[in-house]
């Protein structure tokens, strides 16, 4: 046997030529794969060594925590992401926080082209289905902030990719990998708990071994779930991911609370806002010292969130059309022409490229107590990224388009169509606890950019075989 043949560490000829047919099919995704790493590059010479949110501190702050044997979770944020950045954490070199992420933002491309491919979409669709997760600037800068969104989204896009990977069949050992990603991904953020519907759904739909594959799913996803509430638990003393449920719910009615004819407890009353809705900010009443809940004192032996809590689920029920309301307004911004402030004017200025960064003294000397250095920036690959944002991002109608193609495809369409119904349930299902339980920030609406490329495709492709089969049957008849 030849030398070359037997070393397996070494590239045989033939292996090459697999290599090169293989590039030159995908040649096209390949080129955008580089760019967007080139560009991804830029964002990181630019933002050193990373962007830093107030969310960011509490995550680091927790890393080292845990790192000195302190492991109590965090009351307010989940802790997921905390453990995954504890080695990053114990080096000290904060710049690998966006390096990584930037990796994890081009495997979530990878997951998307790989799987319209395994559909049998054309290459060169399957490489415009990942424009926007390589190139749109909410992802990019997303990566560079020390945040959870850009894991929390790999994990969410590995899980259906997963699901959906055999065509012929979902292995028991797929079904519970896919719950365990997804559990995972609920210790990074606990409104994804919504992504178990999806694909218990879907599991539903196979045929054969039904309960086998669920209870597979749903056991493996219970498995980071329930260990991280009984963590929480052992720390905190209730079965949550935080003890601010009632805070964040509070910011959300405050929008439109309307205490007239509400029969409420003396101590709640200090609770309902006296500015006319026009003039209310949710990110006030959420988290400004001065914020009613804040400022109002709870009766003696009950917490504060519980009584916010309560205020808040009676203006639920005394203003359900408000908050429908509310929640579809919410919703349908996320798919508006221009990314605006939102319908509670919360700003996405820290969501866009921009030439410098307003301090955030707080912040930073949190930070520098850990000892990190606050971001600094370098003038030219900012002003180069601040253009690139303006002229550069997928305008929310086109993935409002993308979602109505997609559903198209599930009524008209023809073929095997669970995968599309998997993944545009859960492009819609991802969407709603924001809209839902908080103020509308760009930052929720990240799951567009790898959900609905991808469920726009499948759904053409259905509508695409029902059209190919009606003019076969058309030429049948001639």
């Amino acid at each position: 046997m030849d030398r070359l043949e037997r070393d397996p560490g070494r590239l045989s000829p033939g292996r090459l030529s697999t290599a090169a047919r293989g590039l030159r099919r995908h040649w096209i995704f390949v080129t955008l794969l580089v760019l967007a790493a080139a560009l991804r590059g830029v964002v990181l010479a630019a933002y050193q060594p990373a962007l830093i949110f107030p969310d960011s501190v509490r995550y680091l702050q927790y890393a080292h925590n845990f790192i000195d044997g302190r492991w109590s979770p965090d009351a307010l944020r989940q802790s997921g992401y905390s453990v995954l950045i504890i080695p990053i954490a114990a080096l000290h070199d904060l710049w690998l926080v966006p390096l990584t992420q930037h990796l994890a933002g081009l495997a979530t491309a990878v997951l998307v082209y790989a799987v319209l491919i395994r559909f049998g979409t054309r290459t060169w669709l399957a490489a415009l289905a990942t424009i926007p997760v390589l190139f749109d600037p909410l992802q990019l800068v997303l990566e560079q902030y020390v945040l959870t969104d850009v894991w929390t989204l790999l994990l969410i896009v590995g899980a259906l990719v997963l699901l959906v990977w055999r065509r012929d069949g979902l292995t028991v050992r797929a079904a519970a990998l896919a719950g365990l990603l997804l559990g995972v991904a609920v210790m990074f953020r606990d409104q994804e708990l919504i992504m178990i519907v999806p694909a218990a759904l879907y599991v539903l739909l196979l045929r054969g071994r039904r309960l086998v594959r669920l209870a597979a799913l749903t056991g493996c996803f219970l498995v980071p779930v329930a260990g991280y509430l009984g963590w929480f638990a052992a720390a905190h003393g209730v079965w949550n991911f935080t003890t601010f449920d009632g805070a964040f719910l509070y910011g959300r009615v405050a929008d439109f609370a309307d205490c007239q004819g509400l029969n409420l407890p003396a101590y709640e009353r200090p609770l309902c806002p006296a500015e006319p809705p026009s003039q209310r900010i949710a990110d006030f009443y959420t988290w400004d010292p001065q914020s009613p809940q804040w400022t109002f004192t709870p009766p003696a032996g009950t917490s504060r969130d519980a009584v916010v809590r309560d205020f808040s689920l009676r203006i639920l029920r005394h203003q359900p059309g408000a908050y429908a309301e509310a929640v579809v307004r919410d919703f349908g911004y996320g798919f508006s022409a221009v990314r605006g402030a939102g319908p509670e004017r919360y700003s996405p200025a820290y969501l866009q490229f921009q030439t410098t960064v307003r301090p955030d003294r707080q912040a930073y000397a949190s930070i520098g107590k850990l000892g990190y250095a606050p971001p600094a920036i370098r003038a030219g690959p900012a002003a180069f990224l601040a253009a690139y944002g303006r002229w550069f991002y997928l305008p929310g109608p086109l993935f409002a388009a993308g979602l109505a193609l997609a559903l198209a495809g599930l009524v008209f369409g023809r073929g095997d169509r669970r995968a599309l119904l998997l993944f545009t349930v859960s492009a819609v299902a991802v969407l709603l606890p924001p809209a839902m339980f908080a103020t509308f920030d760009w930052r929720y609406q990240l799951p567009q950019l790898s959900l609905i490329p991808v469920a726009a495709v499948l759904g053409a492709d259905a509508i695409g075989r029902k059209s190919s089969a009606r003019l076969e049957g058309t030429s049948a008849n001639l």
